[in-house]
């Protein structure tokens, strides 16, 4: 009745993508996922969800240091861990008497912790740049890690310290459900927070210092007391993820300042792409599942993780986030069909790789393992392998050749799909600027 066709309709009418854009309709849609999952789930996903929130919004807060300044942390661990501690300290004074708080404050000790630790080691690891400056962040966590055990009047000791949520306005925060909601409020909070600083004139000085120092300094500005206060707010925020950790698992020790937790912001961040705002939740969620998915089936979980790590930095060094936001106008385009076959055949030849790779591996493990070593020992023989509910003699051919043709296959597919999907990035390019024009 307008005098309109179908299709010329079609085009006269926003849609949803244009209207709101294709990253506002998918933070959306991951927000509704959020509040509805738990709902389906049992405790202990729950709690993995909380670990996963908890890791995304550490990464984050270690990517406002290096996305923005191009500063690496290596020992952003020791904020998030005094976040934990400071957390946990409150929650006793809460449970003796001696404070009156509600609990979804609490956090805001682990916030609070984190910006003072940060202020002053920011101070310090600002003076230098580069390798030095990362190299004074690992030691300043090393300090406290080592320090930890020694001061139990701070950190508990050996044991470390725990406590117990008080209820407040009748929730009594004594199920794991009603400690994720808390903890997903914050962390919607804390996200947002941090995407406002990136827009605030402090947020965007930060972007010209990892571009150009020289030039902010030529410009007047105190390049070291701008470096300071980026710190000091990327150590707020990640005392704020170990504040919400330690009011989801009641108790912290010393551990926490490992050198593997550190690493861990830095994995999960660059998996997820660092270039990206929201890239390191990508990684922290995608890597978070999958330590506790594949830590039930094998020891070696962080042995595959550090694979994952290392073949992302080599052959996506924008990472997943950036990779999805590569896709996006292809696929507002209609042109991502051409990719399908060629995507399918890839993820075939990386599932024959990655088999290969864990038969290898798992068997290599089971070969050098303690109790094999043990039972050789005592039969005066090699036994044999159980590897997958099937014995594998180490001396039969067959046992070696598994991973062999795994590998060749593997690596035979991957080529050929390399080259397709070259070609069909290359057509989509071609095409892209043929509509251009």
């Amino acid at each position: 009745m307008s005098g309109l066709s179908e299709t010329e309709a079609d085009v006269s009418r926003p849609s949803l993508f244009d209207r709101f854009g294709f990253a506002t309709a998918a933070i959306l849609a991951a927000i509704i996922v959020l509040i509805v999952l738990p709902l389906v789930l049992n405790d202990r996903y729950i709690g993995t969800l909380i670990k996963m929130l908890a890791a995304s919004l550490f990464a984050l807060a270690f990517n406002i240091l290096w996305r923005q300044t191009k500063l690496l942390s290596f020992g952003h661990a020791a904020y998030f861990g005094l976040g934990m501690f400071a957390v946990v300290h409150l929650m006793r004074a809460i449970e003796a008497g001696s404070i009156s708080l509600p609990l979804p404050l609490v956090p805001l000790a682990g916030l609070g912790a984190g910006l003072a630790f940060g202020w002053i080691a920011g101070f310090f690891a600002t003076i230098r740049t580069g390798t030095y400056f990362a190299m004074v962040t690992l030691a300043i966590a090393e300090l406290i890690h080592q320090l930890a055990p020694q001061w139990e009047g701070v950190f508990g000791g050996e044991a470390g310290l725990s406590s117990m949520r008080m209820p407040w306005a009748s929730v009594t925060f004594g199920s794991d459900i009603e400690v994720y909601y808390l903890v997903l409020a914050w962390f919607i909070l804390a996200v947002a927070a941090m995407y406002v600083f990136t827009m605030t004139p402090l947020g965007r000085l930060a972007f010209a210092l990892g571009d150009n120092e020289l030039r902010v300094r030529f410009l007047g500005y105190d390049t070291h007391a701008l470096k300071t206060r980026v710190f000091a707010v990327s150590g707020m925020f990640a005392g704020l993820a170990g504040g919400l950790l330690a009011l989801a698992n009641e108790n912290v020790d010393h551990t926490i300042f490992n050198a593997f937790v550190s690493g861990s912001a830095v994995i999960h961040t660059f998996v997820g792409g660092a270039g990206v705002f929201l890239g390191p939740i990508v990684g922290a969620f995608a890597l978070t599942l999958f330590g506790f998915v594949v830590s039930d089936a094998t020891r070696l979980w962080a042995l595959y993780q550090g694979i994952i790590f290392v073949l992302v930095v080599m052959y996506a060094p924008q990472g997943v986030g950036g990779a999805i936001i590569d896709h996006v106008e292809p696929w507002r385009q209609g042109k991502l069909r051409s990719l399908v076959g060629p995507y399918l055949l890839g993820l075939i030849a990386a599932l024959t790789l990655a088999s290969g790779t864990v038969f290898l591996f798992e068997y290599l493990a089971r070969l050098f393992s303690d109790p094999y070593g043990i039972q050789a020992a005592s039969t005066k023989a090699l036994p044999v392998v159980e590897l997958f509910s099937i014995t594998w003699p180490h001396a039969s051919p067959t046992t070696w050749m598994v991973p062999v043709a795994l590998f060749a296959v593997g690596l035979l597919l991957l080529r050929t799909a390399i080259g397709r999907i070259r070609k069909a990035w290359e057509s989509i390019k071609t095409s892209s600027l043929g509509a251009e024009e």
